[in-house]
Order: C-alpha cells, then structure tokens, then sequence
C-alpha cells in the first residue's frame, strides 16, 4: 500500500525524479518502492531506458487504475473535510471573467449561503487542488469530470469610438494590419484563434501595444490606444455605455465559458449550493 503512491507519481509524471520531488523523497527511495511493487505483482511496469521510463501495457492498465482510485480517495476526503467547514472551496477562474461576471454578484452567494466559504484561484490547472475551476471552451478529457456552460464566451474585436475616428480605414479584418493591436502575452493565442489564416501577415506588418497582465487590454482600449480582442461578454456594459463598440459582427468566433468539476463533488452539499448558484447567477 505504501508503494501505491509513490507508483501513481512516477506513472503520471513518467518521471523518478519528479515523483521524488513532488512525494520529497529520494529518487533512490522512490526506485525502490517501485521495485518492491513489481517484485510483489511478478510484472514489470515500466520499461527503462536512457533517462527515460514508459509504462509496460500492464503497468499502463495498473496505473489507470490506482491513479482513478487514489482520485476519489482524495475528492472523498476533500469533501468531507469541506462539509466540516475546514477549508473553503477553491475555485479557478479567468481573471476577467472573476472581474466582470462573478464578483459583482458574489454578495447573494453570502447572502443566501452564509455557511459557503470560497477562495477563487487565477487560471490554475491543477485539478487535483481545485473543487472546480471556470474555464473557456466545453471540452472535458479527463475521466469522470463534468463541464456545464455558463455563459458566452464569443470572441470579437473592440475598440473606442475615439479611437475609430482618428484610426486609418477599417473596412474589414485585412485592415487590422494598418492598426494598432493590444495584447496581453497569455491572450495572443486569441488573437491568432480570431485572425485564422490572416495571423502571420497582420502580425507581420501590424504594432502592437503588450501587456504582461490580462485585463490591461480593456481599459487601454477604452482609452483609444488600439483594437482588443476580448470576449463579448466581458464588455456588455462598455458595449451599452458606448465606451467601446464591436467590429466585424459577422466575423465573430463562438465560444462558450464553461464551470468544469469532477461529478464526486455533487456529494457535498456546499459545492451543490455554490455550483447552482453559480449557474443562475452568471446567467443573469
């Protein structure tokens, strides 16, 4: 049993020495382990070769499934020690969405669940930390995980009426290599998703205002400084206000935000409340 663990790592990491980081263990320690494991199956798991290790097929098929098992032993025991109330639900989330959709209607999740305590964490990719985690798209690959939509997640550029009326022509997306794009470094992926084909010429002839930070795109394209690409439902009240308007209605990329979880968690009655919370509250 103690082997268990120690296997788990080094199959997910494929990896002696990540595994002995990760458990701090020495990888000699960790070799053992894996060793004593074999030596009690009669089977080898992995097969090794210079500084590198692959799983034999039966080691595959024994690692599905101790990792799967050793999965719902942790979300079991994280669940119970959050219906304690000894730890908050944590929560990853885009910064901007976290900005705009979820914190100005975050009051009535305390104000109807008191006993819910929530700690949201930025980006975060490492589920086996988090009770959920809000992120783009509705793909799920992992075994037993949920993904339900919340809301929109459509793509479109956006700029200040400012900035329209001194900007040189703009008559459809060839223009943008004639303009002034912002960007954050996590977003680019965003502007070449909206681009397509027309990514490397426009970033070939067009400037750029970066950002090291998320978000700062916003605020600089209300200020007139350029062409953001942002997701539409991030910017419904500049929209209304008229601080920013849409372009290129026709050219928008559908996408959707999406509440991803693993389906253990629907047994603990805080994550119910805040998941159906969530849900109505994003959507309105």
């Amino acid at each position: 049993m103690t082997s268990l663990p120690v296997f788990e790592a080094v199959g997910r990491h494929l990896s002696v020495a990540k595994a002995a980081e990760e458990l701090c263990l020495t990888p000699g320690a960790v070799s053992r382990q894996v060793r004593n494991l074999e030596s009690f199956l009669a089977c080898p798991l992995f097969e090794r070769a210079h500084r590198r290790i692959v799983f034999t097929k039966a080691g595959k098929q024994y690692w599905s499934k101790i990792h799967a098992a050793l999965g719902e032993i942790r979300f079991v025991t994280q669940d119970i020690s959050a219906s304690a109330g000894s730890r908050p639900l944590v929560i990853g989330s885009p910064r901007v969405f976290l900005q705009k959709c979820v914190l100005p209607v975050l009051g009535t999740l305390y104000a109807t669940h008191p006993e819910i305590a929530v700690k949201f964490v930025i980006g975060g990719e490492d589920d086996g930390i988090m009770d959920g985690a809000i992120r783009v798209g509705t793909d799920v690959t992992s075994k037993g995980y949920v993904s339900e939509i919340l809301a929109d997640g459509d793509l479109s550029p956006v700029c200040s009426p400012s900035y329209l009326r001194k900007a040189p022509p703009l008559a459809g997306p060839d223009d943008l290599e004639h303009h002034v794009l912002l960007r954050s470094a996590e977003f680019t992926k965003n502007w070449e998703c909206w681009l397509g084909p027309r990514a490397a010429r426009i970033f070939s002839n067009t400037r750029f205002i970066d950002f090291e930070s998320s978000g700062l795109e916003l605020p600089a394209a209300i200020e007139g400084l350029g062409i953001a690409i942002v997701r539409l439902t991030l910017v419904k009240q500049e929209l209304m206000n008229k601080q920013l308007v849409a372009l290129f209605a026709n050219d928008v990329v559908r996408d959707y935000y999406s509440f991803v979880f693993h389906e253990s968690k629907l047994r603990s009655n805080g994550f119910r409340n805040f998941r159906n919370w969530l849900r109505e509250a994003v959507a309105q």
